[in-house]
């Protein structure tokens, strides 16, 4: 019989192992120490979090509630740390190896999400036509045309845009920039965006 911790993990209740518990609270140490965020630091780890308690979502259910050391090394080898390299105990062993030393290499199939924002770092005007680029994979430069043609036909190309400018949100996030990219959430995607603000 093992021993269990409820613990909250981006605003949801878990239930971990007590061996699961101590190698999860490890690794996020262990990133807050390798990244160098300064200010953004804990916006990052805050949406790191989310990341993992949304991963843990899909693996806990009404049949296997407990989370376990395999699941915890599974999220720790697909995110990896803030450089893109794979993260290492502190006794220099491998995260992807559970407790028998057997080699665990299931990543998640889970594919990356893509959703419609403003782009504000890149923007000229709003950042409507980046964010739009991004989600349709076209050159911002041919939507911005398109708005124009629009505007100067008389089909209301410049109250689309605004009604765009107004309802669409704006990324702010790392993750929320991950995802208008269409970019999985891994630690090191987030951490490309670290000065961006």
């Amino acid at each position: 019989m093992k021993e269990v911790i409820n613990v909250a993990i981006g605003n949801k209740s878990f239930t971990l192992e007590k061996d699961a518990y101590e190698a999860l609270k490890e690794y996020l140490d262990a990133f807050k120490r390798k990244s160098t965020l300064g200010v953004q630091s804990e916006e990052t780890m805050r949406d790191l979090e989310e990341r993992i308690a949304e991963i843990l979502s899909y693996k806990v259910g009404p049949v296997k509630n407990v989370v376990d050391i395999n699941m915890i090394n599974e999220i720790i080898d697909q995110l990896g740390m803030p450089d893109g390299e794979p993260y290492r105990r502190s006794g220099g062993e491998s995260a992807n190896f559970n407790n028998n030393n057997s080699y665990n290499a299931k990543v998640s199939d889970e594919p990356a999400v893509k959703r419609v924002y403003r782009d504000s770092d890149n923007a000229s005007l709003g950042g409507v036509c980046m964010g739009l680029g991004y989600y349709l994979n076209v050159d911002p430069t041919l939507i911005k045309i398109a708005f124009v043609l629009l505007f100067l036909a008389g089909c209301s190309g410049l109250l689309i845009y605004i009604i765009l400018w107004i309802v669409v949100p704006k990324a702010t996030t790392p993750a929320q920039k991950c995802e208008m990219r269409g970019w999985p959430k891994t630690a090191e995607n987030l951490d490309k965006f670290r000065t961006k603000r």
